[in-house]
């Protein structure tokens, strides 16, 4: 069904069940996994990642620290030992750009995103609302592969759940 298949990580909790979903369809379909994060940076080839506030940082530095940050995040998450067909990938530059130019590069059959979501105080049960951002709407429409866009069920009934009592 797939060859390779690209999660794209944000490192929030509301990401984890579409994590949990790419590594279930590259186990279905015996595709590579690769996890890619992109540090937003403005100066893709500059060596250095910077922020939008002006920070620099090496590149490397950066990278090594994420990269274990990475590992030790996602490894947790997966049942069994770390399978052999999971990579996880470190860019930097501006995210959207970063994912489609990785996704042509590594002819990815299938690129797994989920929306960010925004906490709601105002509204009971401290209610969770999904919300497609800049980034996955880019994505979406500018990739030459499938793209995914997989939400938690977990937010779907509080969705509901909030609409019944509204």
């Amino acid at each position: 069904m797939y060859q390779h298949i690209m999660f794209c990580s944000d490192l929030y909790p509301s990401s984890d069940y579409a994590f949990l979903s790419a590594l279930d369809l590259a186990e279905r379909s015996g595709a590579r996994l690769t996890i890619l994060h992109v540090l937003e940076s403005r100066h893709r080839y500059s060596g250095h990642a910077i922020t939008y506030d002006g920070e620099v940082w090496p590149s490397s530095v950066v990278f090594a620290k994420l990269r274990k940050n990475l590992e030790k995040y996602y490894h947790a998450r997966i049942e069994t030992e770390p399978p052999q067909f999971v990579d996880i990938e470190i860019r930097a530059g501006i995210p959207w750009m970063e994912i489609l130019r990785f996704a042509r590069k590594w002819d990815v059959d299938l690129i797994v995103l989920a929306p960010f979501t925004v906490q709601e105080p105002d509204l009971p049960g401290n209610w969770v609302r999904e919300q497609v951002g800049p980034t996955t709407q880019r994505v979406s429409l500018k990739a030459r592969c499938q793209v995914s866009i997989v939400t938690s069920p977990k937010q779907r009934l509080a969705l509901e759940k909030a609409d019944e009592k509204l």
